[in-house]
């Protein structure tokens, strides 16, 4: 009887042959021809790094293309670099599956299925791994743990890193073992969130063949000629502009997520964009007691911001604009009768005050907060309010926070001072406001929910101004 396994062996491997001599050196053209895709200049010069240099190193704007890049790159290595192993990561399962993997599976079952199901040849595709023998295949690993990426050795090897600065160190001491030999190659690309790291080191040597990408670089700023349909995939002009009102240029979410450059560390920024972005990333569950911090405002351009949390996870924020002090107790009222909170943290300086004295009479669990008073640790703050603020740092650590521009932009824009003293003195609100262009009202919400008023206290207030 024939072999069957040997036969579909040798379809593959003329059928890998035939890629070989066409496109071997040209893997925008095998992208282009056989996957049928477009791409921008970009990400031609991305492709072409990876298969001419052993490490690539990209930081991208946000929407431009990252993850589908590196989807085409994942399938050109395996189908004309054979026999290969191929391991991808990123810093969740979540940006494993349903993002790369999600890419991956798209582009292999519209373009490549039918074409290698031609004489008994048939991969097999999974959601997070393609096989077309044991031992030449794609994978996504699991970021939990160092060890899976041990053992792959092949004479072809890729390692990608898709949203590589958050990739904890231990998995990129463990991915860099698999480069030891052979014909290896290594892409990290991302959004550039803290000036230090491993990504942001790979920018500053000559190891890596290194690409920036800035919102203005992409073709919807420089006419490049390219479908429409690839224009609309990029981030847009309009966009642009909305995040330099809303967040101001000189911000560090308007640095990473539209210029793509790493964000300038100031020695006073109390919470860091990487900070915020580890805690957005952080899967834990939310369990126990649900609590609310409320930043009110009454009219004007300023929110009025309500924030649950539950556990150490903030779930939702809710915002309002031009409500009175009564239309804002009403819908605490009804929030509270569905959710009944352990505690209601309120701003108590100016109209807060009024809330929290309607929430009393109520008998709801209301505690009101004066960030003017004094701090517990007098001696390292000059007050409450800079407390609050370093208390929000610490909880970033091991909180959970949803991945919210509006927020994030809140909590990295504060910073301080020191007094005559040696005392932490957090900027003033008007400060902050002229340089972020607007209130940080959410990023106050969130301070107010995660503080840990003590009961025995009883009720009392604290307000962000």
């Amino acid at each position: 009887m024939p072999d069957t396994k040997k036969t579909q062996n040798d379809d593959i491997s003329r059928l890998c042959e035939e890629y070989e001599k066409e496109y071997a050196d040209d893997p925008v053209r095998w992208a282009e021809e056989v996957l049928g895709v477009t791409l921008w200049s970009k990400q031609r010069e991305i492709i072409d790094s990876v298969f001419n240099n052993p490490k690539t190193a990209v930081r991208s704007c946000h929407s431009a293309g990252k993850t589908f890049v590196s989807a085409v790159i994942v399938l050109a290595f395996m189908f004309l670099r054979y026999p290969a192993k191929v391991v991808t990561t990123a810093p969740t399962w979540y940006q494993v599956k349903d993002l790369l993997w999600s890419e991956i599976n798209k582009l292999y079952k519209t373009r490549l299925m039918d074409r290698w199901t031609t004489d008994g040849v048939k991969p097999k595709m999974l959601t997070t791994r393609l096989e077309i023998e044991d031992d030449w295949f794609a994978t996504g690993i699991s970021p939990k743990d160092a060890v899976n990426f041990q053992g792959f050795h092949q004479k072809h090897i890729l390692v990608v890193f898709d949203e590589a600065p958050g990739v904890r160190p231990e998995i990129v001491d463990g991915a860099d073992s698999l480069l030891s030999s052979g014909d290896a190659h290594c892409l990290w690309i991302g959004n550039p969130i803290e000036s230090t790291g491993h990504f942001y080191n790979a920018f500053r040597g000559s190891e890596f063949e290194k690409f920036h990408i800035s919102a203005y670089d992409t073709p919807n700023y420089t006419d490049e000629d390219v479908p429409q349909n690839v224009k609309d995939s990029l981030l847009s002009p309009a966009w642009v502009e909305a995040k330099k009102r809303d967040w101001g240029e000189v911000s560090p979410l308007f640095q990473s997520r539209v210029l793509g450059e790493f964000p300038t560390l100031s020695e006073r920024q109390v919470i860091s964009l990487a900070l915020c972005n580890q805690a957005a990333m952080r899967d834990i569950p939310a369990e126990g007691d649900i609590e609310l911090g409320v930043d009110v405002a009454r009219y004007g351009g300023d929110l009025t911001v309500y924030t649950k949390k539950r556990g150490n996870v903030i779930t939702e924020i809710i915002t309002d604009a031009k409500m009175d002090t009564m239309e804002v107790t009403g819908k605490i009222v009804a929030m509270h009768q569905q959710d009944k909170y352990r505690k209601i943290k309120v701003d108590v300086i100016g109209i807060g005050s009024g809330v929290v004295d309607r929430l009393k009479e109520l008998g709801l669990p209301v505690y009101g907060i004066n960030v003017a008073e004094s701090a517990i640790d007098s001696e390292k703050y000059l007050n409450k309010r800079v407390e609050l603020w370093f208390n929000m740092r610490d909880w970033l650590e091991y909180g959970r926070i949803p991945n919210d521009d509006g927020l994030i932009a809140d909590l990295t824009a504060p910073q301080y001072k020191f007094t005559s003293k040696g005392q932490y003195q957090l900027e003033s609100k008007d400060e902050t406001k002229k340089r972020l262009k607007h209130s940080p009202d959410r990023g106050d919400s969130a301070v107010l929910v995660v503080h840990n008023p003590a009961e025995s206290v009883g009720c009392f207030v604290i307000d962000l101004s």
